[in-house]
């Protein structure tokens, strides 16, 4: 028995989410065949148009989320040989709304390494990424928030070319650069086919960097680390609901605790 209209419509407009518009690494031919027979079952003429009507909505919507729920909304922790990293996507159709708020995104991502831990810290993680996939033209930047990130990701995107991610930007702690904060990934789209396997490949080689993995004994806190755990532990970033509902955290005390402490 076939779906009705309504439904189709719903489960092709998930399939092309999914999938980035049936473009995504991990897109079969099966997703295929149902975007094309939901399409017809829903009476959608142009999937394609569908799909960046749809991204385009999603776009404004992530946006306007702000930059607390846009680094929690997709994202999801791995850990591989003692080290933990998570990985936040968004997926929009340009990417200079998001550019606009690196900076606090990148406060946001130095808060979620810490605040994943709910209090023990052999629980935090030692990375926090976010990447930005434009599903208009298949490519993807990385926005890097300290020097640990850039240690890693140097090298699990070998080649690929570093920038400062907003223009005026400090650079986030002593062991990067402004400069440094931004990767440019090209055509790589995927955190579950190719984000997650160039971080693991470099880890699985013995990775090591200037501060151990938060879990390991003799881990200690750097003076840039401490300060922002300390401005969290205090309650000076906390987080409220706007008029809008949405999570907006108080920034001034951990930008000066990242962008202006640094490790002696």
């Amino acid at each position: 028995k076939n779906p009705g209209q309504a439904i189709a419509r719903l489960l092709m407009c998930a399939i092309l989410s999914d999938t980035l518009n049936l473009q995504s690494v991990t897109t079969t031919d099966a997703d295929r065949f149902a975007v094309a027979f939901l399409a017809k079952v829903g009476n959608i003429e142009d999937p394609d148009e569908i799909a960046r009507l749809m991204f385009r909505a999603k776009t404004s919507w992530i946006v306007n989320l702000g930059p607390y729920a846009m680094v929690r909304g997709d994202q999801k922790d791995f850990m591989v040989n003692d080290w933990k990293f998570g990985i936040a996507v968004l997926e929009v159709t340009t990417m200079e709304p998001v550019m606009q708020i690196a900076d606090q995104l990148i406060l946001e991502l130095r808060a979620l390494k810490i605040e994943k831990g709910s209090g023990e810290r052999t629980k935090e993680l030692d990375f926090a990424f976010l990447f930005v996939v434009n599903v208009v033209k298949q490519c993807s930047v990385l926005l890097i928030c300290g020097g640990r990130e850039y240690a890693l990701a140097s090298k699990a995107f070998e080649g690929c070319p570093f920038k400062i991610a907003k223009e005026g930007l400090q650079a986030p702690g002593s062991h990067i650069a402004a400069g440094q904060t931004l990767c440019d990934v090209g055509p790589l789209v995927s955190r579950k086919a190719q984000f997650v396997p160039a971080f693991s490949r470099i880890l699985n080689e013995g990775f090591t960097c200037h501060k151990l993995p938060v879990a390991s004994p003799n881990y200690v806190d750097d003076n840039e680390t401490g300060a922002v755990r300390n401005v969290l532990e205090h309650g000076e970033a906390n987080v409220s609901l706007d008029g809008s509902q949405h999570y907006k955290r108080d920034l001034v005390k951990l930008g000066s605790a990242v962008f202006e402490e640094k490790a002696l």
